[in-house]
């Protein structure tokens, strides 16, 4: 990874799913960076960090929030402090957790940006299926997509799949607190929260039409329209976000070869998107 970047050439920092308590960056777990690898010209090389898992009991009670934030910008400041990338140079992605944690991330770059020693924002954030509300506000929704996909999905029910990761990654924090949480909860429903994505660098949000988090991405989705607006971010005055949901397609199907043709057509809808970046 150490190599200095050639003229124009593009890096993802990937950051793993896992809802914050298992897998790994090990490349048994990279079907999406390996995707991004194979349809992405100007994207030689994808940097995927390990990031501390939560754990609470009956296990040991260790990295709540924001242990993994803290190993994620190490990533980020070696990209550009050790192998010289531009930020502007670098799409930060993540899947489900990961994806959370790219947001996370990107947010600190985005209100701490001019700080010191601080890298600037990225040039582009890619959040696949991400779980944009660690806590319960969108799981009882009349008829929602967390009742609605459960047999269908791989999360299953949400209401007792998240329930351990949930608090184990908010720690002593809470899900009170982590409910209003701008990093934690982005698409929280509590009329508490207070978010905005002013600042934010072009956005591909990807969710699945059949996945169990497809409500409170659909939430995610709304409030980064509405400061960002729908465009792909490359011309005067054009706006910075951009969805995709293909029909029936489960929670992070990307990482599913067989998921196809969505799997092919996404990531072709991904390639074309960096590519119009300068």
């Amino acid at each position: 990874m150490g190599a200095r970047p050639q003229p124009g050439e593009k890096v993802v920092l990937a950051l793993h799913g896992g809802a914050y308590i298992n897998l790994s960056s090990h490349p048994i777990y990279a079907e999406t960076p390996r995707g991004l690898l194979k349809h992405v010209d100007s994207v030689k090389r994808v940097f995927a960090p390990e990031y501390r898992l939560s754990s609470t009991e009956p296990f040991a009670i260790e990295h709540p929030f924001p242990t993994a934030l803290l190993d994620a910008l190490s990533g980020y400041m070696y990209l550009v402090n050790g192998v010289g990338f531009a930020p502007s140079d670098i799409v930060i992605e993540g899947d489900s957790a990961g994806g959370n944690l790219a947001y996370a991330l990107t947010r600190y770059l985005v209100e701490y940006k001019g700080t010191p020693g601080l890298p600037a924002p990225p040039g582009a954030l890619l959040l696949v299926s991400p779980w944009a509300d660690i806590s319960e506000s969108h799981h009882t929704l009349p008829g929602g997509s967390a009742s609605t996909f459960i047999a269908s999905d791989i999360l299953g029910d949400v209401k007792e799949s998240l329930k351990y990761p949930m608090h184990a990654f908010t720690g002593p924090h809470g899900l009170e607190a982590a409910q209003i949480n701008p990093y934690i909860s982005p698409a929280s429903l509590h009329p508490d929260l207070v978010v905005d994505f002013k600042g934010f660098p072009r956005t591909f949000l990807i969710a699945g039409g059949a996945e169990v988090l497809l409500d409170q991405i659909h939430t995610l989705r709304d409030r980064i329209v509405k400061d960002l607006g729908e465009g792909n971010g490359v011309s005067e005055g054009e706006g910075r976000a951009r969805y995709h949901e293909p029909p029936d397609a489960i929670h992070v199907y990307l990482a599913f070869p067989w998921h196809e043709p969505e799997v092919t057509d996404t990531l072709k809808a991904i390639a074309e998107w960096i590519s119009l970046a300068p």
